[in-house]
């Protein structure tokens, strides 16, 4: 009898101005500028530790090509954070503030123009119970002002043994 190992998507967490399942303000974050969810409560019950995460933007005018808006996770214990910038939905203080979080992607601009919308993905193994997510626009632009052009989201990736 052979194993197979299947990934099998279940809980997705969406990170968005409002209507999401963790608020995050993206609309209209300027250049040279980051913003932090509110935290996500994973839970005390047993979960998986990979998850895959999407992230997406528009910008209020054209950007440059090869600038980019990167993407960090923040965790924390509930007492203590990877910065003291707090538990919710708020700006990220200063670029030093980066510093302790974990990057894990970027969103890099590969066209002049502020009409697409400009999307990355990757993975991430997160071990702590409370998460944030953490953007930083590193372009000369503004995101655009509306709300659903910007967002993320993190997707549980458990792993799902079967005999066969």
């Amino acid at each position: 009898m052979t194993s197979k190992a299947y990934i099998l998507p279940e809980t997705k967490y969406n990170f968005l101005d409002s209507g999401g399942d963790v608020t995050m303000t993206l609309a209209s974050l300027g250049a040279g500028a980051g913003r932090q969810s509110a935290q996500l409560d994973l839970g005390v019950e047993a979960q998986p530790f990979m998850f895959r995460w999407r992230a997406w933007a528009k910008f209020a005018t054209a950007p440059v090509v090869g600038e980019s808006i990167d993407l960090y996770i923040k965790t924390s214990d509930n007492t203590h954070f990877d910065n003291d910038d707090g538990s919710g939905d708020a700006a990220v203080s200063a670029e030093d503030k980066l510093k302790n979080l974990r990057y894990i992607g970027s969103i890099v601009v590969d066209e002049a123009s502020a009409t697409p919308e400009f999307s990355a993905s990757g993975t991430v193994a997160i071990y702590e119970r409370y998460v944030q997510l953490v953007m930083w626009n590193r372009t000369a632009d503004a995101l655009s002002a509306t709300a659903a052009d910007n967002g993320a989201y993190l997707e549980e990736i458990p792993l799902q043994g079967q005999a066969t």
